[in-house]
Formats: structure tokens, C-alpha cells, sequence
């Protein structure tokens, strides 16, 4: 339920979402921007030395996507980690997203394409980006790469499953259960007296 007033938020440095996207953001669960905050920037890049100021108590918050734990995680079969999985352990135990679905700093996804203003590049591009994500090309290549989750379903999506990931869901569409699965839901905050999720 927080605005994030007096929070210092730190930002993944040479990562996106980059920090000024933080104000473009809503909070699922006020139905309000972000506001009063102070963004750190560590003088190192990547996602460990931000979640490093995080964990060490330097910020409050951190400003990444929401899957990154979940990319992070430890014990990945298969997977040859170049991040500290230590930092990343504790998911819904020692840390938790306290906001989800905050998509305003994106508008469909990563830039294709930039033009000059007034160009008329995207009228040229955005019908034939519109039709191939109606085709069953697009969801074959989202499967392919193991998209499924992040790529705009269409009629070729199925329609059955175990429905979206946590990562997925804006907070106010998050389960009711405070933060246990890593990714809290707007009451949790409110039962433990707190504005910060915990």
C-alpha cells in the first residue's frame, strides 16, 4: 500500500527497467504512481550488486523485473550459474516482490525499431507487428524459446493450464496469502502493520 515515500529504491544498473521508469509505474493496489522516493545506483552493474544493497539493508527497495528472482533462483538443473545464489535465496522468505504487473515504463514489449518523431515508422510497423502476433508462427516461437508466460497469447495460446506465473499478475491479482510465495498481495502489508509488504 506504499507510495514508497522516503524509501530509497535502488536501481539495476545497466539493466532494464531503468530507474526513471519507476515513476511511470502504478501501484496495483492504490491505483496510484510512486512518489518521494530516492533512487541508488550501484557504481556496479548487474543484478547482484543491487540486490546486494538490498539485502545488506543500503535500500528498502529494488526496482527490477519481476521474473528475476525466479531466474535467479538457486539449484537449476542444467543451468550454469554467473550470479551469487546466495543473495537470490529466500524468495518469499527473507525478501518478496511487493509489486507486480507494473508495465507503464513499456509500451508492448522492448523497442523493435526507433525513428525520429514524426517519421511514420510505427504506422509502417505496428498493423504488420499486430498481424504476425495473430498467427500461430508467433506462439510457435514463444514456445520455442519457453515465452509461452511473457508473450501476448492469442488463439493459438491454450487456453487450459496452470495459468500465469506469479510474475505475471499485477499485485491486486496476486492470491491472497501475504508474500509466502515471493510475490505478495495487497493485504499483506496491512496485516502486519507495516507499508512495505513485510
Amino acid at each position: 500500500m506504499s507510495d514508497l515515500s522516503g524509501k530509497k529504491i535502488v536501481d539495476v544498473a545497466g539493466w532494464a527497467p531503468t530507474a526513471d521508469g519507476l515513476s511511470l509505474v502504478t501501484n496495483w493496489c492504490t491505483g496510484n504512481r510512486y512518489t518521494g522516493y530516492e533512487v541508488l545506483t550501484p557504481s556496479t552493474e548487474g543484478n547482484d550488486a543491487a540486490m546486494e544493497m538490498l539485502r545488506d539493508g543500503t535500500a528498502d527497495g529494488m526496482f527490477v523485473y519481476a521474473d528475476q528472482a525466479h531466474n535467479y533462483r538457486p539449484n537449476q538443473e542444467g543451468v550454469t550459474v554467473t550470479w551469487n545464489e546466495s543473495l537470490w535465496t529466500g524468495l518469499g522468505t527473507n525478501f518478496a516482490y511487493i509489486g507486480t504487473g507494473m508495465l507503464g515504463h513499456s509500451y508492448n514489449g522492448t523497442t523493435l525499431a526507433i525513428s525520429k518523431k514524426g517519421s511514420g515508422l510505427n504506422a509502417i510497423l505496428n498493423p504488420c507487428i499486430k498481424k504476425y502476433m495473430e498467427t500461430k508462427a508467433y506462439h510457435d516461437v514463444c514456445k520455442k524459446h519457453d515465452f509461452e508466460a511473457s508473450c501476448y497469447p492469442n488463439t493459438h495460446f491454450p487456453t487450459s493450464g496452470s495459468g500465469e506465473s506469479f510474475w505475471m499478475l499485477k499485485t491486486n491479482e496476486q492470491p491472497a496469502g501475504g508474500c509466502a510465495t515471493g510475490y505478495c498481495d495487497c493485504a499483506a502489508g496491512l496485516s502486519t502493520g507495516t507499508d512495505d509488504g513485510w
